[in-house]
């Protein structure tokens, strides 16, 4: 046996060296995060196998200590079982297999401990199961109760209103899918995790220099008014509004496989979520949902300065020297700087843009996709052209009907949300069906509205 420790230490020595070198050479993290866990396994193994080498050893000595001048054993008194299961020369040899077991139940536990709860294959099939059936099984409770408690030690709060919460494998990939969206209007938004219910001073959303690090009205070691953010008044206090995502029920129902659950569902709540979200940060109203952008003009609060409502008719948005004029001259050159771009209706774009005209009837070419850096323009400055549920195209708006914006959206509005989301799925008695929703936990307000240029139609009598 000691041989089979010998060699089963020199191999474990040798896949050592080798998964350390492949770490080494590794650029991916999540690929040095594995082995870096093979490595300490590895080495808790090497440990327990050589311990259990020296303690062979030892009792090799022991051995020959008690033997008499005739090889026998000095003791003859030993219990007739004491070696049940053991070699001659006294060496269990399941007792191997139990250090090493141990040494990998060990490690398992200690990964465990350090595995993200909401990541656990098993975790993600008992909310397969009961994103399927509507049944919180034990193991489902006792994770999530063991998370909500943990994340509360660490000072941070899960809302229950959240029901189940959905795996922390989907909720990656759902960021990245976030991500990736770009054409998405809210995508572009500014997002914060800020606490819910403080009010913040808007100015505090943007970057102010200070001379040795001193505040105040002193002109030549603090920041004096001129220096403050202009026309930057008032604060901003996010609330938790809890958003539902409807999810059809059959969509999920058959699904056997964990992976293709988790993508089918990511897929589902993604497209809703952006959809709702684009909304939002446009038309919310502010009651139970984010405020949009837009509200305060429509409401006639005048959030957005009153100069930064610009009206076209159909013979000015046709007219190139109509837009230098009504807009391109009164844009700060702060705002120039600070990467604006246009919002509105793919048809609007196409059909009153993209087909100006001179006075000899030749195109002007302000508009048109750049191939260099693969983006529509208008002017030089981007645009995201949107389906009209966003945005009406021009030629549907009647009079005052907002066309589009033009706008540096990281500084004009903000997304407050730590994107966590829940799913619930329940029977509805009054209406005698399933119903399955995912929900999170969102607000959205204004920020700096200076970075708003609002576009609308005029229809001359």
């Amino acid at each position: 046996m000691k041989d089979f420790l010998k060699k089963l230490i020199e191999r474990k020595k040798k896949e050592l060296k080798e998964k350390e070198e492949k770490m080494k050479a590794s650029q991916d993290i999540e690929e040095v995060r594995s082995l870096g866990d093979t490595l300490i396994a590895l080495r808790d193994e090497i440990n327990e196998a050589e311990k259990q080498l020296a303690e062979l050893d030892k009792n090799d000595n022991k051995d020959d200590d008690n033997k008499d001048d005739n090889g026998e054993n000095k003791d003859n008194n030993n219990d007739a079982n004491a070696d049940e299961g053991r070699s001659a020369n006294g060496f269990n040899p399941n007792a191997v297999l139990n250090v090493l077991g141990q040494a990998r139940m060990n490690q398992r536990s200690e990964n465990q401990n350090n595995e993200d709860l909401l990541s656990t294959m098993e975790y993600r099939q008992a909310f397969k199961h009961y994103a399927q059936t509507g049944e919180r099984t034990e193991k489902l409770n006792e994770i999530l109760t063991q998370y909500r408690s943990e994340t509360r030690e660490a000072g941070e709060v899960t809302s229950e209103e959240l029901g189940v919460l959905i795996p922390h494998t989907v909720l990656q990939e759902l960021i990245k899918g976030i991500e990736k969206s770009y054409g998405q209007l809210s995508s572009r938004v500014r997002m914060l995790n800020v606490k819910g219910g403080v009010e913040i001073p808007i100015g505090e959303f943007e970057a102010t220099f200070t001379w040795g690090g001193k505040e105040g009205n002193d002109k030549e070691h603090g920041v004096g008014e001129e220096q403050k953010v202009k026309g930057v008044t008032g604060s901003v206090s996010f609330s938790y509004h809890i958003g539902e995502i409807r999810i059809a029920q059959s969509l999920l129902q058959s699904i056997l496989s964990v992976e293709v659950f988790e993508k089918e569902l990511i897929n589902a709540l993604l497209t809703a979520y952006l959809k709702a979200r684009d909304e939002a940060v446009l038309r919310g109203t502010g009651e139970n949902q984010p405020t949009g952008i837009l509200t305060d003009v429509a409401a006639g609060l005048q959030r957005v300065p009153k100069e930064n409502i610009i009206e076209f008719t159909e013979e000015e948005i046709a007219d190139w020297t109509a837009w230098e004029r009504k807009l391109f001259a009164n844009i700060p050159i702060g705002m120039e700087g600070a990467n604006p771009e246009f919002a509105m209706a793919k048809q609007t774009y196409v059909s009153e843009l993209c087909t100006m005209k001179d006075a000899n009837n030749q195109p002007i070419n302000k508009a048109g996709f750049d191939v260099s850096d693969k983006q529509y323009k208008f002017n030089e400055y981007p645009v995201l052209r949107t389906e009209q549920d966003l945005f009406k195209s021009f030629a549907l708006c009647g009079n005052g009907d907002i066309f589009g914006i033009f706008w540096v959206p990281e500084k004009a509005y903000g997304i407050n949300s730590n994107l966590t989301f829940g799913y619930k799925r329940y029977f509805d008695d009054d209406k005698n069906k399933w119903i399955t929703k995912g929900l999170v936990i969102l607000d959205g307000k204004p920020l700096n509205t200076n970075y708003v240029y609002i576009l609308k139609k005029k229809v001359e009598a």
